[in-house]
């Protein structure tokens, strides 16, 4: 396979993936759920709250639940984005910064478990690029790789994990070791996102189920053995963890009681899926997927054209299969949840992105191998129009660097709230604001400001178009007056 080829393909998916990522990373404005725990992080760097009792804000969005302390989920992710913030300061880019970083491991760590099966192969260092483009064709990777969500920070512990986990199925060196330190990976990614990060753990009995040469039963205890020695490892961290740090128990109690064991019962009043409805993991699954599947599909065809034949790829489809259970295995048990989103399958999507590339890859391999002269003339043009296109990208994104990006409105309005309200005051608000987790996490992370239901305590009041003509009476009575302001949406009032 000629370098044209491969430096050509390369060129085109990291431009691929740099236009989706990019434009969507620069601008101002966030999803709330990463504006969420950027704040902690930021507040935590800070002084206000703890490692074992984050603070969002008095003020929070959700009646049955809180932001102070917050036990929503593990907080392992605060804790390294708050070094973050330590380190650069109080600025909007922070949480930007650490979102790139994670694409930028978790796009490495993608081809490094991509490269393991081709290790002495002629396949080798040739096809890295694939998995990645494929990847990147996933809804849910485009939309939440730069919204600072802790599963893509979960999604690197997972990675690390099946690394070191694959590694020592293939080569057959240091095993046990290799899975002892997998373990260790598996805890992290249960100390940030919880109980999906166990996936890992089932590529040794996938592994022996699926590629073993004489399969038998017998032969699956071993594996069995293995994959409970991860889940072993794993767990007895987090019960050595428990066991020393007292405070960690009562952030786990909490995050039992209120988010995990509640969601998982149904119980809780955010729960959307019951009984049979927890299937709907499938039709999310299909959903968020259309994109990968219709490439999978059109390649598929094209095989067939070409005459290639099933057979002759045997062991390339058994690790297709491999990535394919290991996908599930990261996404099915989300059917044991009362809430499923597209977000919570974060995980799970480059195992579907490497089964599709395994798949075809004896089509990469007819079609690169020995190109023609009519192949090697569109991939010059292919690499040549990449780099350019990265060029015009990069100038685009300086262009966009600070632009409002979502919520515009309120970003317009920003400033003026900030010269209106001093940092850090409580401020009261309608119901329409106060149950707006975009409202909430925005003012908390750009101004640290606490919104309350409360006019009596709060010396500040904050309205907008929809909400204050339904307040502007009581606001008033309650001896608060409306404040010269320059803002478009909002409307700022100061007590007398």
């Amino acid at each position: 396979m000629k370098k044209t080829s491969v430096s050509a393909w390369w060129a085109f998916t990291l431009f691929f993936i740099a236009a989706m990522f990019l434009p969507r990373l620069v601008p101002q404005g966030m999803f709330g759920d990463g504006l969420l725990y950027a704040s902690m992080a930021r507040n935590l760097a800070e002084g206000k709250g703890s490692f074992w009792a984050p603070w969002f804000s008095s003020g929070y969005w959700l009646e049955f639940a809180s932001g102070a302390p917050y036990f929503e989920n593990p907080p392992l992710m605060i804790w390294l984005q708050a070094g973050f913030f330590r380190l650069l300061g109080d600025h909007w880019w922070v949480e930007k910064l650490y979102a790139l970083a994670l694409l930028l491991l978790n796009a490495w760590l993608i081809v490094r478990v991509w490269e393991i099966p081709l290790r002495g192969t002629a396949m080798s260092g040739k096809f890295g690029w694939f998995p990645l483009l494929l990847w990147y064709f996933i809804t849910p990777v485009a939309w939440g790789n730069p919204n600072n969500l802790m599963d893509n920070n979960l999604l690197a512990f997972c990675l690390l994990a099946l690394w070191f986990v694959s590694d020592g199925l293939f080569s057959g060196r240091r095993l046990w070791l290799k899975l002892s330190l997998a373990g260790g990976f598996v805890f992290f990614g249960l100390m940030t996102k919880g109980p999906v990060a166990l996936y890992p753990a089932a590529a040794p009995f996938l592994f022996a189920v699926i590629l073993s040469i004489h399969p038998t039963v017998v032969t699956w205890i071993k594996p069995a053995l293995q994959s409970g020695w991860v889940i072993f490892v794993a767990v007895g961290l987090f019960a050595l963890l428990l066991a020393v740090v007292p405070d960690s128990r009562h952030y786990f109690e909490n995050y039992w009681e209120k988010r995990l064991g509640v969601v998982m019962s149904g119980a809780r009043e955010d729960a959307e899926f019951t009984g049979w409805a927890r299937l709907s993991i499938f039709k999310i699954l299909l959903k968020e997927q259309v994109g990968l599947i219709v490439l999978f599909l059109l390649l598929f065809f094209i095989s067939r054209k070409k005459g290639l034949r099933t057979r002759a790829f045997h062991s390339e489809r058994k690790i297709a299969l491999f990535f394919l259970l290991l996908g599930f295995a990261a996404t099915l048990p989300i059917m044991l949840s009362a809430r499923q989103n597209g977000i919570y399958i974060i995980p799970g999507m480059p195992m579907f992105a490497l089964a599709a590339a395994y798949f075809h890859l004896p089509l990469l391999r007819h079609w690169l191998a020995e190109p023609g002269e009519k192949t090697l003339r569109f991939l010059s043009i292919l690499q040549r129009a990449s780099l350019a296109a990265m060029l015009l990208l990069a100038i685009y994104t300086v262009f966009l660097f600070g632009q409002p990006g979502r919520e515009k409105e309120l970003l317009h309005d920003l400033p003026h709230i900030q010269r209106a309200i001093p940092e850090g005051e409580k401020v009261a608000v309608c119901d329409r604001l106060m149950q707006n987790q975009q409202a909430h996490t925005y003012f908390q992370r750009y101004h640290h400001l606490e919104l309350s239901r409360d006019p009596g305590a709060c010396r500040y009041a904050l309205t907008d178009r929809v909400c204050d003509p339904e307040i502007n009476g009581a606001l008033t009575a309650g001896g608060f007056v409306k404040m010269n302001f320059s803002g478009v949406s909002y409307y700022v009032y100061v007590r007398k």
